[in-house]
């Protein structure tokens, strides 16, 4: 793991924020707080917290059929007469799937910004993988959506959808965030770059953060990396720079300092004080919206983010409000413990199984706090 950063929260203050080894192992470019790093799924909660904004504005109701909405239907082919509303798209419970490969057909849904050429020792694995990534081309939210959920679409196919009704079963999938964040542009009139600027980024100083490289501070962007092996990782080696046709949904791109900021107005609101929503909406943002029976394989693991959901944000076992994420160059969390008032957010230039110690190790400083 060449580098990573992590903030600890208590009582709505930072109390540790640190980087440690290598934004740019190349030229030994420290990991700071100020480092750029993708936070991959977190991004997600991004689109939450957009959609309560809309509903405070009386712009959204949860439970409106996306169809009333969307320029297109969706329609699970299984239940066409149940409609899939917005409710559904927040909670993971739309029955929308991505079972069908883009790679297959030689599409991706990751396509790289700058020429790259792997090293020539580089593993099979890698070269194999660069080789799909260099054949994606940037679409607009509404193809990828249309490629996945219009019978005329080129990735349809009906395992795309699962065989229960809307509203029965959580199954996490990227695609319902994608089409939140549509309907987030929508309502809005704006593009979800500007709203998230205009509504999020701004109100909370957070200077360093955007979605595409172009909109930040290349002198502060980390360097990204994966393992040289998929079976026997024994190096890092360097990535080239990717965005994803449905960016929202895990390309957002900030800094340490910046998503502490972010997490402690998260705190504040569950607190009901949170400047970007009223008490209410941070309430449904955070609340369990589903029953238990639409889960499965539960277990009692602190950061377990499939045992219960609000809107975008998990919630474990032991009450913890979190995100999970992991995407190529980056492994991430967040999360905050209302009990004890604290939190805590990380992330690398690398996924490699090693982060999670980082993760307990934060776990156990946080455990250790009481108001």
């Amino acid at each position: 793991m060449p580098g990573f950063a992590v903030s600890l929260i208590r009582n709505n203050k930072i109390v540790f924020s640190k980087g440690y080894g290598y934004a740019d192992l190349k030229n030994n470019t420290p990991f700071t707080g100020k480092t750029i790093n993708c936070v991959a799924s977190i991004s997600k909660t991004f689109i939450g917290l957009s959609i309560m904004q809309l509903v405070d504005a009386g712009k959204l109701d949860l439970d409106e059929p996306i169809n009333s909405i969307l320029p297109y239907k969706v329609i699970n082919p299984f239940y066409p007469a149940l409609p899939i509303t917005v409710r559904h798209l927040v909670t993971h419970t739309s029955t929308l799937n991505q079972e069908f490969d883009p790679e297959d057909t030689g599409d991706a849904t990751i396509f790289l910004t700058e020429p790259f050429e792997p090293a020539g020792d580089a593993s099979e694995d890698f070269k194999k993988a660069i080789g799909y990534y260099k054949l994606g081309k940037k679409i607009s939210l509404d193809d990828h959506i249309r490629n996945y959920t219009q019978p005329s679409g080129k990735w349809y196919m009906t395992e795309n959808f699962l065989r229960h009704p809307p509203g029965a079963k959580f199954d996490y999938t990227n695609l319902d965030a994608v089409i939140a964040a549509r309907i987030v542009e929508i309502k809005s009139g704006m593009t979800f770059e500007d709203y998230t600027k205009k509504y999020i980024f701004e109100p909370l100083h957070m200077n360093q953060t955007g979605w595409h490289d172009t909109d930040l501070n290349a002198a502060l962007l980390t360097k990204i990396y994966m393992p040289d092996s998929n079976s026997k990782p024994s190096r890092a080696i360097e990535h080239p720079r990717y965005e994803m046709t449905d960016f929202p949904v895990g390309g957002l791109k900030t800094s340490m300092d910046d998503l502490s900021k972010y997490l402690i107005d998260m705190m504040k609101g569950y607190e009901g004080n949170g400047q970007l929503l009223r008490k209410k909406s941070y309430q449904i943002l955070f609340s369990p919206l589903l029953p238990d029976s639409c889960f499965e394989n539960r277990n009692d693991y602190p950061f377990n983010d499939q045992y219960s959901v609000g809107v975008f944000w998990a919630i474990s076992a032991s009450g913890y409000r979190l995100h999970n994420g992991g995407s190529i160059g980056v492994y991430s969390f967040i999360y905050f413990d209302p009990e004890s008032g604290s939190g805590a957010v990380s992330f690398c230039n690398l996924p490699v199984a090693d982060f999670g110690k980082v993760r307990e190790v934060v776990h156990r400083y946080t455990k250790k706090t009481v108001r």
